[in-house]
């Protein structure tokens, strides 16, 4: 669908002319829509604002899907600037409660028998309200035990897919043609965005997040994360158990009793997610985060994790000791591993630049190195050399950066690489331990064996297709589509200027006949031509102008 096609719709008008109100007229000059002299009118005096400031509104005013869409990229380092991440983190989805009249019909269209003879009471003002869902107290009647439900609004996932559409749409338009996103690859980044906010509103799949991660709690760590009721749970409904403390950006930090052992549970309890587990929270920031009197760390909101495989995570570990023992070749090419890119990478001068920031930080005393600023500084320089680095990779980044600093608010004398290198110096034992290195020559013999009994038939299925004359080579066309928009413009010229030149020929041959019906003295159907060659010729020169100016 291009463009034009959704230029009607109510929606893309707005975000359009929000952009222009804001002043991004470079943007939507590189849409190409009908109507662009009007939009001028709409704008608003902001530019004492910086462009970052600038987009966190924009994203404020368009509403819950632009504001999850910041949210998300906020995660992204790997991406984008630390002017605008820092904006982007400011990002708040509290929003108005929904009416609970609509409420009731999302619970009630959730489960199979009347609200009554399930929950003895339903508070009616949720306890909490974001843009997705919000919460609302209840009590079971079975049992008299109280109850969270968090409730996804009504018809917010049409609203988000609907705006993802446009999103997408005005991606395809703008790759390529805006030198600043080049290395975003736009439309990629859409689809990984669309993923990840479906993935938010799956809320069977933050119920089994949920119950995933409490299977992998020890028993010694002081940490909680609300058990779940499945008979209640739904695409639209969690059911949880109800956790009573205070989030910890509001919680007075010096009067925690423990803080040093609150924040070294907190930062292992994340680092053994990353390495040992693979499944990890992706934003384990104070507002996520209850602390109960018995201070007891409560993790709430899993719509989000992240997940890494055996060889990535292994990897990681590499990364870790090849920084610590200043190979800077080899952070080099682990980090190469870790991204995608349309350019191929100047490796030495990417590792002359991870030279500098390693040798930075290897100067420090390790209990003053700060792990999130590195992982930080580094995938800066990837994102300098045009490399992006997978999404789980650059979501488990933001997820350190984060519990990290949520550590070092609780205990700012924390020392990171002590914490981290008992779990480092165990999982690289356990990578070469005998039950690992057979399972992994099993692995490759499996592999082996395949190969070797699907290479004779892949062999022949070429061989038959090259005889057939089947065997063919095929291109694919990227960013494209302003080339097509242009041949398109200068055939419908070329096409208005023949018919243009063939009625003002006609017309004068009709003229000179001196034939039929007359109008002003003059041949009727002549004069009628020539007035609309001129209109013709007008309306297309008038375009030329229009074209010439922009």
């Amino acid at each position: 669908m291009d463009i034009r096609a959704i230029a009607h719709l109510g929606r893309f008008r707005e975000i359009v002319s929000t952009l222009v109100k804001y002043g991004f007229d470079d943007v939507v000059d590189r849409l190409d829509v009908p109507g662009r002299r009007y939009l001028e009118k709409i704008r608003v005096h902001t530019m004492h604002l910086t462009r970052w400031e600038r987009m966190r509104m924009v994203l404020e005013e368009l509403g819950p899907t632009f504001i999850k869409c910041g949210q998300i990229l906020s995660q992204r380092a790997d991406l984008l600037p630390r002017e605008l991440l820092d904006e982007l983190r400011k990002l708040q989805d509290d929003v108005p409660a929904e009416e609970f009249s609509e409420i009731r019909k999302v619970l009630q269209d959730s489960f199979n028998a009347p609200l009554e003879d399930i929950f003895s009471e339903i508070e009616e003002t949720p306890i909490a309200a974001a843009s997705l869902a919000q919460v609302h107290k209840a009590r079971l009647k079975d049992s008299d035990q109280e109850v969270a439900l968090k409730i996804q609004r009504p018809d917010i996932a049409e609203t988000i897919k609907s705006d993802m559409d446009i999103l997408e749409r005005i991606a395809i338009r703008l790759d390529g043609r805006m030198e600043s996103f080049k290395v975003y690859n736009l439309p990629q980044l859409v689809q990984r965005i669309r993923k990840l906010m479906l993935q938010e509103l799956n809320f069977v799949q933050e119920m089994r997040n949920m119950q995933v991660v409490r299977s992998h709690i020890l028993p010694e760590e002081k940490i909680l994360v609300p058990e779940v009721y499945p008979d209640l749970c739904g695409q639209y409904v969690i059911t949880m158990e109800l956790s009573r403390g205070s989030k910890m950006k509001d919680v007075r930090i010096s009067e925690l009793k423990n803080r040093a052992s609150l924040a070294k549970l907190g930062l292992n309890f994340s680092i053994r997610q990353v390495l040992e587990q693979g499944f990890f929270h992706a934003d384990p920031h104070p507002g996520n985060i209850l602390i109960d009197e018995e201070e007891n760390m409560i993790l709430l909101d899993w719509g989000m994790v992240g997940r890494l495989t055996n060889k990535v995570r292994y990897e990681l570990i590499d990364l870790i000791g090849a920084v610590v023992d200043n190979d800077v070749e080899e952070v080099t090419e682990i980090l190469i591993s870790f991204t995608m890119g349309r350019e191929n990478v100047n490796r030495n001068m990417l590792q002359n630049e991870v030279l500098e920031v390693v040798s930075h930080f290897t100067r420090l005393p390790l209990k003053e190195v700060n792990l999130g600023q590195l992982l930080m500084e580094l995938t800066t320089l990837l994102r300098n050399h045009g490399r992006i680095l997978t999404t789980d990779l650059s979501i488990m980044i933001k997820a350190m950066v984060t519990a990290e600093g949520t550590a070092r608010l609780l205990y700012p004398e924390l020392d990171v690489i002590k914490e981290a290198e008992p779990m480092v110096r165990r999982m690289g034992k356990n990578r070469f331990s005998p039950s690992n290195i057979f399972k992994g020559l099993q692995k490759s013999l499996r592999y082996l064996l395949r190969f070797q009994y699907e290479l004779p038939r892949q062999t022949l299925d070429i061989i038959s297709k090259l005889d057939r004359g089947e065997l063919a080579i095929r291109f694919q066309h990227q960013n494209l589509e302003g080339l097509q928009a242009t041949l398109e413009r200068v055939i419908n010229r070329l096409v208005v200027g023949i018919v243009t030149g063939a009625l003002f020929l006609g017309s004068g041959m009709v003229i000179i006949a001196d034939t039929g019906p007359r109008l002003w003295g003059y041949p009727a159907l002549g004069v009628i031509g020539y007035i609309i060659a001129i209109f013709l010729s007008l309306r297309l020169v008038m375009a030329m102008v229009r074209s010439r100016k922009r």
